[in-house]
């Protein structure tokens, strides 16, 4: 579960950083990332679980505030990703939020699975 939140933040940092140089820079190229060697060398587990969130929820918040403060022309910026080609600011918002479902189901399926072991 740790790994999981761990992965969520990294996520946030990354998207950050993408949404800024999508809006900021013309058609600037995105570098893919792997997500398992983040989770595995960051050393996630290691981490503490209320300080992740921290960290998600403060550059979510951040991420919000400049969704909010954007104009339409701004939003369908491209940015040029290594392994999937051009994508937009909106693209790239939307695909998060698809992710965040995602991995939300995946930890309720969890935690249904281990209370029900009990």
């Amino acid at each position: 579960m740790v790994e999981l939140l761990g992965h969520l933040a990294d996520a946030e940092i990354v998207m950050a950083g993408r949404y800024r140089w999508a809006i900021s820079q013309d058609q600037p190229p995105l570098l893919g990332y792997d997500q398992d060697q983040w989770v595995a060398r960051l050393h996630h587990n290691d981490d503490q679980p209320d300080e992740l969130l921290t960290v998600f929820t403060g550059l979510r918040a951040a991420n919000l505030r400049l969704w909010g403060r954007t104009l339409a022309d701004d939003r369908r910026r491209v940015a040029m990703h290594a392994e999937r080609g051009p994508e937009s600011y909106e693209l790239m918002f939307r695909m998060i939020a698809g992710h965040d479902r995602f991995h939300l189901n995946q930890m309720r399926q969890t935690l249904r699975q281990l209370r029900e072991a009990r």
